[in-house]
């Protein structure tokens, strides 16, 4: 009988830890072509979660990119797609930075993170990009 419990309870709690655990969201090269189109990320907390991000430089991002989270429902004015509001995470907005790195907590929410090419103009920016959920958890 005191196994059975121990069971249930496992099956209980387990979900729940899982839920709270670090998440590798994002954790690879992106290639921002010339133009300012935007690589872009979206996901959905159900609670707020403390996120990590960070953007190394890879090729020709002397000049610097543009990167951000943002409501998704923003994400078209942000980047210029559309008019309306644009409202962001000010902690998560780096406007022509080669490299970055924050952890912040996010608000519960959907939620977009994206990679802006707008500097350099000759060429195909490349930086590596990473972003866990819930880092040190």
């Amino acid at each position: 009988m005191k196994v059975l419990a121990f069971v249930l309870l496992a099956c209980v709690l387990l979900p729940a830890s899982s839920a709270l655990a670090e998440q590798d969201a994002i954790n690879e090269e992106w290639v921002l072509p010339t133009g300012g189109g935007p690589h872009s990320f979206s996901f959905t907390l159900s609670a707020a979660a403390p996120i990590f991000v960070e953007m190394a430089p890879v090729k020709h991002v002397d000049k610097g990119v543009t990167l951000r989270i943002v409501p998704a429902e923003d994400f078209d004015a942000c980047t210029g797609k559309s008019q309306g509001a644009c409202r962001s995470l000010g902690g998560f907005d780096g406007f022509q930075v080669r490299s970055f790195s924050h952890t912040e907590p996010v608000p519960a929410g959907r939620w977009t993170f994206y990679a802006q090419n707008t500097q350099n103009l000759m060429f195909k920016a490349i930086v590596h990009v990473h972003l866990v959920v819930n880092p040190g958890t």
